[in-house]
């Protein structure tokens, strides 16, 4: 079987992205809609190690089947690598449309940064998706009366003020997601609106052999804890409910073992010193602290409560017991 020739283009692309996976440990996925060349070499230019940027990286574009055979045939030549084989499903999956892999070995956060600042505000084009809300506020343009037709065609509500046009409303003019049309698109042009922000958007993060989320990156210290503590108090709940002792639920566990043995001892004679239980219930027959309403409620009761709530089981169990043919 033949084997496919690549031209040296190719080849020096196949070789760099090599050099770069065998030398990076994090890659970001971004997506790359509407992003400029110019904002690409500020990148580039800054990642270098005499860059502005306080990280080092390699940012890579590239045809997504290039990419795709790059991880191919490194996870074929390596199936018992676990990494290469985690990276060609996993980036295999997500290089499509017009994605893009940034490369860095260094805090993830600054490439966060880094990407965040490099953006372009940019005039709304006709044919391209709305990456955002459009809302054009009520109040007088710089527009003149002759202008009118495109408020018209927008169904929007204008009138004469002082030589201008006025408008009467605020006027949610594009939704996300919605193709900016040709009376859009020169109306916000007339009224110099530049109402979209185009730059990377960091899409997933590989980090050392594990996936997850750029929001991660923007996480607090207190946002951990409560994710920490949302997970404890998990974990407490299905102990407490299968009844399984584990690390979470044993003080819970310790604390109502202790309950139950105290409230016994206050309805009788049994006294122990554990956790000062003798001293508390000292104090309480002393009346210098209050006992909880169930525990005063067996006191008060003390002997013939219990007496009275025994007799009924010793009836029932007269009842039931079965003596065969001893007494025949």
């Amino acid at each position: 079987m033949a084997t496919r020739e690549y031209s040296n283009k190719k080849k020096g692309f196949f070789v760099k992205m090599n050099e770069y996976l065998d030398s990076y440990d994090k890659i970001v996925v971004v997506g790359c809609d509407n992003v400029t060349s110019r904002q690409f070499n500020t990148m580039r230019i800054g990642m270098r190690k005499s860059g502005e940027f306080p990280i080092e990286g390699k940012i890579l574009m590239g045809k997504n089947t290039m990419m795709k055979k790059v991880l191919q045939e490194r996870a074929d030549a390596d199936p018992e690598n676990a990494i290469k084989q985690l990276q060609n499903t996993r980036l295999g999956e997500m290089l499509k449309l017009n994605r893009g892999l940034i490369f860095t070995n260094d805090d993830l956060t600054e490439v966060m940064k880094m990407v965040e600042a490099q953006v372009v505000q940019s005039q709304a084009r006709v044919g391209s998706v709305a990456p955002c809300d459009v809302v054009v506020p009520a109040g007088i343009t710089s527009l003149e009366p002759g202008q009118t037709s495109f408020f018209q065609a927008l169904n929007i509500h204008t009138k004469i003020t002082k030589g201008t046009i006025e408008m009467l409303n605020e006027v949610h003019l594009i939704q996300k997601g919605d193709k900016v049309g040709p009376s859009e698109a020169i109306l916000l042009q007339k009224m110099k609106i530049n109402p979209f922000y185009y730059g990377l958007v960091m899409e997933e993060i590989y980090d050392q052999g594990s996936f997850y989320s750029p929001k991660v990156l923007k996480m607090t210290e207190d946002d951990k804890e409560a994710m920490v503590r949302r997970g404890i108090n998990q974990v407490l709940g299905l102990s407490l409910g299968l009844g399984w002792t584990t690390e979470a639920s044993f003080p819970h566990v310790a604390l109502n073992a202790f309950k139950n043995i105290f409230s016994i001892s206050l309805g009788t004679d049994y006294d122990f010193s554990a956790f000062g239980a003798d001293q508390l219930k000292k104090d309480i027959k002393e009346g210098k602290v209050t006992a909880a309403p169930a525990a005063t409620a067996t006191k008060a009761d003390d002997k013939p409560a219990a007496a009275a709530a025994a007799a009924p089981a010793d009836d029932d169990d007269d009842e039931e017991c079965d003596f065969g043919d001893m007494f025949d």
